[in-house]
């Protein structure tokens, strides 16, 4: 049998004194600043090419891989940085995040919680503990999600996505009058945020309190007019107000915006049964079939399959 032997990739680069290095990863981070990324990509990897072993080098280039959508680029390279610098937060930072936008849950919180265990900062952690807890939403653990929205909110009590996030996850866990509270508060702060009129409108229609979610739905698309979601919201209201009328206008509307949302359709086919039209009913609740309903909210459709359509 023959020996081979592996080629070793070898990496030449001038060798530049350690200032200009310096003068490089200022100006990639101004570049990153102004959300340059491809000219901050080539800045970094001229750095790199100075100065293989630079934390800052590797964080900032990570950073513009990652704002390229080059993720496996930039989670070699924020590995690279932590063990360079393996005390560092702020490179578990920047990969706790990427890992939470490829959906690795586990390894999100981990890299959170190893950031939060290496800061000391007030602001730092506040963004940590939000982070930890939109991760730990994505495993459904709201009660600790809960936790650590209460941490953020600790260092920053008028964060608008802190409360914004508290009020959500209270209602995961059936607290739903707190819930209202927490969104109130939000809108108080900031009236022009949009996502608590959304989430306050929400609350009101799972307490059965139509007419007060109509208000806040109503404001909500005042602030973002046409917005499919809140439009198929406002139709569930006002189906159960029996304007089917107006029911029917927002979510025609909505689905026109947003055909891919099974629970448009499983609304507009409530709409269709209470106005006796069969046939359209059981040809939306078929196509929300189609969409992955009973995956993504339950059983509901096909009970209604069942009951209505024969």
């Amino acid at each position: 049998m023959k020996k081979f032997i592996l080629p070793v990739i070898l990496f030449f680069g001038t060798i530049l004194p350690a200032q200009p290095v310096k003068d490089l990863v200022t100006k990639g981070q101004s570049l990153l600043a102004d959300e340059k990324f491809t000219e901050a990509l080539d800045i970094f990897t001229k750095a790199w090419e100075a100065d293989s072993l630079n934390y800052n080098v590797y964080t900032g280039r990570g950073t513009a891989y990652y704002n390229l959508k080059e993720f496996e680029k930039a989670f070699l390279d924020f590995s690279k940085a932590i063990k360079i610098q393996p005390d560092s937060a702020l490179a578990y930072h920047y990969r706790a995040n990427l890992m939470y936008a490829l959906l690795y849950t586990d390894e999100a919180i981990v890299d959170n919680t190893r950031a939060i265990e290496r800061s000391v900062n007030d602001t730092f952690l506040r963004g940590c503990f939000l982070n930890r807890g939109a991760a730990r939403i994505q495993k459904r653990d709201f009660q600790g999600a809960y936790e650590d929205f209460s941490r953020a909110y600790s260092y920053d009590s008028t964060d608008i996505a802190i409360i914004n996030n508290l009020g959500t996850v209270l209602d995961e866990l059936g607290r739903r009058e707190e819930a209202v509270e927490v969104l109130k508060k939000a809108i108080r702060l900031d009236s022009s945020f949009v996502g608590p009129y959304v989430n306050i409108g929400f609350q009101y229609t799972l307490m059965g309190k139509y007419r007060e979610s109509l208000e806040y739905f109503d404001k909500a698309l005042q602030l973002e007019k046409d917005e499919p979601l809140t439009l198929n919201n406002r139709g569930f209201a006002r189906y159960n107000l029996k304007d089917y009328s107006g029911a029917l206008e927002d979510i025609n509307k909505s689905i026109e915006l947003y055909p891919a949302n099974a629970y448009a359709y499983k609304n507009r086919a409530l709409v269709y049964l209470a106005l006796q039209k069969k046939e359209e009913a059981c040809k939306d609740l078929n196509k929300a079939v189609d969409l992955q309903f009973e995956k993504q909210y339950g059983p509901e459709v096909n009970e209604l399959l069942k009951k209505n359509c024969k």
